[in-house]
């Protein structure tokens, strides 16, 4: 421990604390999770990066089916380049999304952008949960257990067994686990408050 009056010599640095100006924005938090959504599921070309952005929403108000649905109605492919990937010539698929495709994105053309989007807008709303968590009043309070996770899908063999778990805040991610095999990683956070801790006081 440092004594009161002597200076802090130059082999013992005291870290500086991060600014706020250090913590990625909301806008970078959906950059990262479309990039790694891309990169993950391999379904779309990382060209269409800013294209998944442009269709990315705060809020899931409508859910991304509805919306590539719209995406997808722009100029549409012929019947038999339709024909030629599988599809009705009634179903939605514009060239424009035709082409933000990779050779695995071709094998479920009408639902591969729907994935991307999810996987990214779940990782979003983990941040959320989390940024929404820490700024409750919550944190601090001895009743505050914890995160808890929240798990869809519990037949996968890395989520599955975490749902019900609580976890300090500081060891929660927004990005899908390692060795994860859901498609959209559709899981969240609920904080875990046990309210008859603060009967001991």
């Amino acid at each position: 421990m440092w004594q009161f009056g002597k200076k802090k010599t130059a082999s013992a640095p005291t870290p500086e604390p991060l600014s706020p100006a250090a913590a990625p924005t909301a806008a970078e938090i959906k950059r990262q999770a479309v990039r790694e959504a891309i990169s993950a599921l391999g379904l779309i070309k990382p060209e269409a990066e800013d294209t998944i952005l442009g269709l990315f929403a705060d809020e899931m108000e409508t859910h991304p089916r509805q919306t590539l649905t719209e995406y997808r109605k722009g100029e549409q492919l012929t019947k038999e380049e339709k024909k030629a990937v599988g599809l009705r010539s009634n179903a939605f698929l514009s060239r424009q999304a035709f082409n933000d495709l990779t050779e695995a994105g071709l094998e479920n053309p009408l639902k591969a952008h729907e994935a991307v989007l999810l996987r990214a807008t779940f990782t979003f709303q983990r941040y959320r949960s989390l940024q929404s968590i820490r700024s409750s009043g919550l944190v601090g309070d001895k009743v505050f257990q914890g995160v808890k996770y929240d798990i869809l899908n519990i037949q996968c063999s890395v989520c599955g067994p975490l749902d019900g778990k609580t976890i300090p805040l500081d060891e929660a991610t927004i990005f899908p686990l390692k060795g994860c095999t859901c498609d959209t990683a559709n899981w969240g956070y609920r904080p875990d408050v046990d309210f008859l801790a603060s009967w001991d006081d």
